[in-house]
């Protein structure tokens, strides 16, 4: 039978990459992670490390048990959670990671109706862009994250992760009052037809604000005005603009794109 806190160990490598990050992680030295990783490759009756100079690669076999070491201790956690509730009620620090919008429109709310059901919770919320979510929950750095996804960027699978659908937001064109018109949707139009491109093609000459490359923000802005036949210009190349419709577009310095509830 394979430990289970073996199994958790070579989970954390396939993470981290690193004997040395795993043990800073969990406390323990380097040389007891490798002693006991050494343990597993011996009770699977598989090589499961392969050195690459400094550095350890998982060998195929170890890639497949880690599937495996996912699913199994998903389900002890799980049970652990479970008991824990029917001992005491939920109770305990709750890390939640949120998306500045959600940060401010949908979090204060929720956590009043939080601490009204479950008291003995203590949540503490940090900005975390949702690229990083799945990382830092499989981490153990956040336990429960609100996330955006649009479909101009459909989020990829993620094994071992739950997701529930909570909120479907159209997305608006933001612009100066003066033509062309301003607050234009950038979703579908109301009879169910697509004039999205249009839209955005009547601004394509335009400057544009975006969100910092390799957000999600800044992707969707991209493959939305791609799709309608143009790539829109940034006259500020890497800077992030958090509140781009009330500060930027009032002034006529660009047009950007924000959810409805901005």
């Amino acid at each position: 039978m394979l430990d289970v806190r073996r199994l958790r160990l070579l989970r954390e490598l396939a993470r981290r990459g690193t004997i040395a990050a795993v043990a800073e992680a969990l406390a323990f030295s380097p040389s007891a992670v490798s002693q006991q990783l050494a343990v597993l490759e011996r009770e699977a009756g598989l090589p499961l490390l392969e050195r690459t100079g400094r550095r350890v690669r998982l060998t195929p076999a170890a890639q497949n048990l880690v599937r495996h070491a996912e699913a199994v201790l998903e389900r002890l956690e799980q049970a652990d959670a479970d008991l824990a509730e029917a001992r005491s009620g939920l109770a305990g620090v709750l890390r939640v990671g949120s998306f500045p919008t959600a940060t401010r429109a949908i979090v204060p709310s929720a956590l009043v109706h939080l601490a009204r059901r479950h008291p003995g919770l203590e949540p503490r919320v940090r900005e975390t862009d949702p690229a990083a979510v799945a990382h830092a929950l499989r981490a153990g750095d956040l336990d429960v994250a609100l996330v955006h996804e649009y479909d101009f960027v459909p989020a990829p699978p993620e094994p071992g992760l739950a997701t529930r659908p909570l909120y479907g937001e159209a997305m608006y064109l933001a612009a100066p009052a003066f033509p062309p018109p301003a607050a234009a949707p950038a979703g579908p139009a109301p009879d169910g037809g697509s004039d999205q491109g249009a839209v955005l093609r009547t601004h394509q000459d335009e400057p544009w604000i975006t969100a910092t490359p390799g957000t999600l923000c800044h992707a969707m802005t991209v493959r939305a005005c791609q799709a309608a036949g143009f790539t829109p210009a940034d006259p500020s190349p890497g800077r992030r603009v958090r509140h781009p419709s009330s500060p930027w577009s009032r002034p006529g310095r660009g047009w950007p794109s924000s959810p409805s509830w901005e």
